[in-house]
């Protein structure tokens, strides 16, 4: 609930207009809005006061603008600001500082979005939590789910992103975590920053904004963010907790075992071992595991209670989601963004499956700025030794091409599709003339749209007149999804 006495005290707003004396929440899209929310007319790539209109109709009953606006009900509450972005980060501070939640707060270049959502389901069974929505984890979406905290909320987990330096500092005053976890330092978005070193202090930069006692929660097996861990200012009582696969851990998995149903083996702690079962493949997941058991022991859940709930985590879509189309054919839906360390680790996974046919579908990946050639070959010889046959989309992808080429794959199994439309024919031409089983990963930058490929597989199909779509949505949220 958002009173508006709130929005005044915060912000110093203009009352142009009383109406409602509260909100149920706010948006910053017209087409989020609520009946009787708050709507935010924030500038970006869009001036969200062409959509006042549009939010009004949708049931806001208050809008916050920083320009006139004309023609509004009667019955709506009109909020004058001098900047609406910078309004929507007071109010979701002010919330924060309201709120006697225990907040976790996550950051790293792959697997935050998983860890986060993880985390908040472990907590889920054990206390009232609340967790971002979505990926919201920028200078819009952390103040909006800030805005969410309620009286009854006793934790809440936090998502915080970055693309440039500085982002993590900034969000991090926002949420003041009172458990800073970083999941590792790798190569998203490093071309933006001068240097992988940078790019470490600027995700370890969420380490010192942990409130008076808390505790910074790092993957131990990650030897650039430790070392850059070890450069920020530790506030007196904060403790390290340290989670991974190496054998120093605070928290670490064992006797790991990979299928295509699912991870299993043991988290051990202080020398008391519980045993595991996530129903999703991949090294990744279990680091997630690990990293919600910790946060779990730390917020006085025990691990065996933690992960008992994890064996009922389910993953977001299109990440990692591994569907049995048929007998044969298995697709490793990975395709909601892709990393260059994202895409290893699913290369890692797809040559762990037991198959005949192994089939690489490749997006290429983006915000690599003079790393993007090197980084596009590595992952390049990464799939020369996971996958049978590579099919790749994009510019950048034929760099992969190149170096899968070097590494002795056989021109005969690679190909280069213009579009993720195209790359789904591809894709089922190799599986209709494959023996035995196959596996399908479908991996790619979110511009790429790849989640195409294993909706086409399954008998859905993406067919507008967009060979690349800039929407930012999955295709299986869009109106023009057809089903055969």
């Amino acid at each position: 609930m958002i009173e508006i006495s709130h929005v005044l005290a915060c912000t110093g707003a203009l009352l142009v207009r009383p109406g409602a004396a509260s909100f149920g929440g706010a948006a910053i899209n017209s087409k989020e809005i609520s009946p009787g929310d708050l709507f935010f007319a924030v500038l970006g790539s869009r001036d969200g006061h062409e959509f006042v209109a549009d939010a009004v109709c949708a049931g806001a009953t208050g809008i916050v603008v920083q320009q006139e606006v004309k023609d509004v009900p009667g019955h709506v509450a009109v909020i004058r600001v001098p900047d609406t972005l910078a309004a929507l980060q007071e109010l979701g501070a002010a919330a924060r500082g309201r709120s006697d939640a225990r907040v976790v707060a996550i950051t790293g270049s792959a697997g935050k979005t998983t860890t986060k959502s993880m985390v908040a389901h472990l907590l889920d069974r054990h206390v009232n939590v609340l967790s971002s929505a979505k990926s919201f984890n920028n200078h819009l979406g952390v103040p909006l789910s800030l805005l969410r905290l309620e009286p009854e909320h006793t934790h809440a987990v936090a998502e915080v992103g970055t693309n440039h330096r500085g982002e993590i500092g900034a969000l991090a005053q926002l949420v003041k975590p009172d458990i800073s976890l970083v999941t590792n330092v790798g190569f998203a978005h490093v071309g933006n920053f001068e240097s992988r070193a940078e790019l470490a202090d600027e995700k370890t930069d969420l380490l010192r904004h942990v409130q008076r006692g808390g505790v910074w929660v790092l993957n131990g097996d990650d030897d650039l963010l430790n070392e850059a861990a070890s450069r920020q200012p530790r506030p007196e009582g904060v403790q390290v907790l340290r989670v991974g696969f190496g054998p120093t851990n605070d928290v670490r998995a064992v006797d790991v075992r990979f299928s295509e149903a699912g991870s299993s083996g043991l988290i051990v702690v202080d020398g008391e071992s519980v045993g595991f079962d996530l129903p999703m493949p991949g090294k990744h997941f279990v680091y997630a595991a690990l990293f919600a058991s910790a946060v779990g022991l730390l917020c006085g859940v025990s691990l065996e209670a933690g992960v008992k709930s994890l064996a009922e985590f389910s993953t977001p879509q299109g990440r990692a989601s591994m569907e049995r189309v048929s007998e044969t054919l298995s697709v490793l839906d990975d395709s909601y963004n892709a990393s260059p360390d994202a895409t290893l680790a699913a290369l890692d996974l797809l040559g762990d499956m037991s198959a005949d046919t192994r089939i690489a579908v490749l997006g290429e990946m983006r915000e690599l700025g003079s790393w993007s050639d090197e980084l596009h070959q590595l992952v390049g010889r990464k799939a020369a030794g996971a996958a049978t046959h590579l099919i790749v989309v994009g510019e950048e992808g034929k760099k992969l091409l190149e170096a899968a080429k070097a590494e002795g794959f056989l021109a005969g199994a690679m190909s280069m599709a213009e579009s993720a439309r195209d790359a789904h024919l591809l894709t089922q031409d190799v599986v209709t003339q494959a023996a035995g089983r196959c596996v399908v990963l479908a991996k790619g930058a979110r511009f790429m749209h790849m989640e195409r490929v294993p909706l086409g597989l399954a008998g859905r199909r993406v067919d507008c007149s967009l060979s690349l779509c800039t929407k930012y949505i999955h295709c299986q949220d869009c109106p023009e999804l057809e089903v055969e």
